[in-house]
């Protein structure tokens, strides 16, 4: 049984579009299935119908709406907010006509030039080499079509976009098949369709290439020898760019074609689409099956009954809506955090000043994260992790599972280190986690600041911690001072310093969430300072310090590692428990 019923991937999602409806169906921060219904005009516009032509049409229509699809799943899953308050759909056109570009640019533009290249190396007359110019650039073509799909294959988002293609595949082959819609049934089917937009640009390439072909044969044979000459690359490029209009008008009428018959003939051009979905497509897990079933039923039943009303997703939310949502969530209780402009800053992942714009839209899909947030705090997950930030000496960091979240104390370390570093000195920050001493400090004072740390998902959030504070910095993996290189005036370091078996004890915000590289300092909890006391002096300029945070109850223990080469002094925090060393090189 076959169906009219097509398709679409997106972000977390299927969309489903039948005879008179679509559905677009997306799985929520929450892990619900959430649906928006629309109907079509009862009545096709007069060039939809049209052979060829409407080829052209939908290809065009297909791209507009396909970005307002994935621009409407982006606002479920709430990817993101613009801070400048410009509409997603202005974003998504601008995001397709660069798409555009970069399309003609890999498949138009490159095989143009190495077809160019080559001749113009081996010195080859292309008036009388036709068919190997054409036979050059089609190979090209193809390759750069492999190599393009295998690319962003790779990539974890596309990959998942694509197990959502093969969700969408399976579920209306196993329609066609005549069996009941449900997951085990469509697992069973296969991840290929005749129908696919894959096959669709495969056609296309194939069949731009016949046609150049068949072109470079007539205008050779006319004389017209302009598009043949290497110098005029760019000319035979606008002739391939004035063809796809042509190229895509045929394919469309090949795909449907094809869709409908398994003439003996036809089958090594569907082959040849199918491997390419072996690129497009994955198989899907067993929820993303779920989403595709939820789709293609909401599709069956618009069809079916034209009584059914629409369903639409909220519209997004104003910034005061959403920071009343803020309010009334769990949030200001489980932070301790009264500014809610901050909170709603934190959550949003833009800067508190931008809450002002009167343009700012919240897509509704934050809504279904604050609940999502508030599990996870109620789970025991640090609220900092939660909304991935947290203040430190008045400034905003990034912070995550990979680093520790900012304590209080840390920033006596930037207060005794300011006091003794001077603009232009070179500073060392050594165990730098999420950056914020060695960035509190270079905003402080004009300093050439080091970052270093033996994580190097640590010095990438540094390094993002830096640019957001507008910090430049060198950034180094390092075990201790293993990589390091040259001297400088000040080493700063927050080193790992709780003994091994007393992470256990501790509060399970801490030992079950951070990362355990950055809290073990070893069976005393001395490793990392019996590394500073016999490597640190060798990095140090004369007249050189090193400020160190220590553990509350290592006052006696760390002080005397460097009495020889230092003058050392020890600073009480806030609680007056020792917590800073500060060593003056002797």
């Amino acid at each position: 049984m076959k169906t009219n019923i097509g398709g679409q991937a997106v972000i977390e999602g299927v969309m489903m579009r039948g005879a008179s409806s679509m559905a677009l169906s997306v799985r929520d921060e929450l892990g619900n299935i959430r649906t928006e219904t629309t109907r079509f005009p009862a009545k096709k516009p007069w060039y939809r119908k049209v052979p060829f032509l409407r080829g052209i049409v939908n290809l065009v229509i297909s791209m507009v709406e396909g970005t307002k699809i994935i621009g409407k799943s982006a606002e479920v899953m709430a990817e993101e907010v613009d801070p400048d308050g410009d509409s997603m759909g202005f974003v998504m056109t601008i995001s397709t006509m660069l798409g555009i570009v970069l399309a003609l640019g890999l498949f138009v533009g490159v095989p143009t030039a190495i077809s160019a290249g080559i001749f113009a190396l081996f010195k080859l007359d292309a008036t009388t080499h036709v068919w190997l110019k054409s036979l050059i650039e089609g190979v090209a073509k193809m390759l750069v079509l492999v190599c393009y799909m295998s690319a962003i294959s790779a990539m974890k988002e596309i990959r998942r976009v694509f197990m959502y293609h093969g969700a969408e595949h399976k579920t209306i082959a196993c329609y066609e098949s005549e069996l009941p819609l449900t997951v085990e049934n469509v697992q069973k089917c296969s991840r290929y369709h005749d129908r696919c937009g894959t096959s669709f640009i495969v056609f296309v390439v194939v069949l731009s290439i016949v046609l150049m072909m068949v072109l470079d044969v007539v205008l050779a044979a006319c004389g017209v020898t302009m598009f043949f000459e290497s110098s005029n690359w760019w000319l035979r490029m606008l002739l391939k760019i004035a063809l796809l209009p042509v190229t895509a008008g045929i394919s469309y009428e090949v795909l449907m074609g094809l869709a409908k018959t398994n003439f003996v003939l036809f089958r090594p051009l569907k082959w040849l689409g199918k491997q390419f979905q072996r690129l497009t497509t994955r198989e899907p897990s067993d929820d993303m099956c779920e989403v595709a079933i939820a789709s293609f039923n909401a599709v069956l039943q618009m069809d079916a009954d034209q009584t059914i009303p629409e369903v639409r997703f909220p519209e997004p939310m104003t910034i005061e809506e959403f920071k009343s949502q803020i309010e009334k969530s769990v949030l200001p209780q489980a932070t301790g955090v009264s500014d809610i402009d901050w909170l709603t800053a934190a959550v949003l992942n833009i800067k508190t000043e931008q809450l002002a714009n009167p343009k700012l839209k919240v897509p509704f899909g934050w809504t279904l994260r604050l609940a999502h947030m508030a599990n996870r705090i109620a789970d025991g997950e640090p609220w900092q992790y939660v909304v991935s930030r947290e203040q430190f000496g008045g400034r905003d960091f990034y912070v995550d599972k990979d680093v520790l979240i900012p304590r209080p104390e840390t920033e006596l370390v930037v207060e005794q280190a300011t006091k003794l570093i001077h603009n232009g000195d070179k500073v060392l920050d050594l165990c730098c986690g999420s950056g914020i001493v060695g960035v509190t400090i270079a905003s402080d004072r004009k300093v050439n600041v080091t970052f270093a740390d033996v994580s190097k998902k640590a010095i990438r959030i540094a390094k993002f911690n830096a640019k957001n504070n507008k910090i430049k910095g060198k950034f180094v993996v390092s075990n201790m001072f293993a990589a390091v290189k040259g001297k400088y005036n000040a080493i700063v370091c927050n080193p790992p310093y709780i003994e091994t078996e007393t992470i256990n004890t501790l509060d399970s915000s801490v030992k079950d969430y951070e990362p355990h590289l950055a809290l073990d300092g070893g069976a005393d909890g001395l490793d990392f300072y019996r590394t500073l006391a016999a490597e640190a002096h060798k990095h140090l300029l004369p007249n050189g310090v090193l400020v160190m945070e220590i553990g509350y109850n290592q006052g006696a223990t760390v002080p005397p590692l460097f009495a020889d080469k230092y003058d050392v002094t020890l600073i009480k925090d806030y609680s007056h428990n020792d917590r800073i060393v500060v060593c003056k090189l002797k």
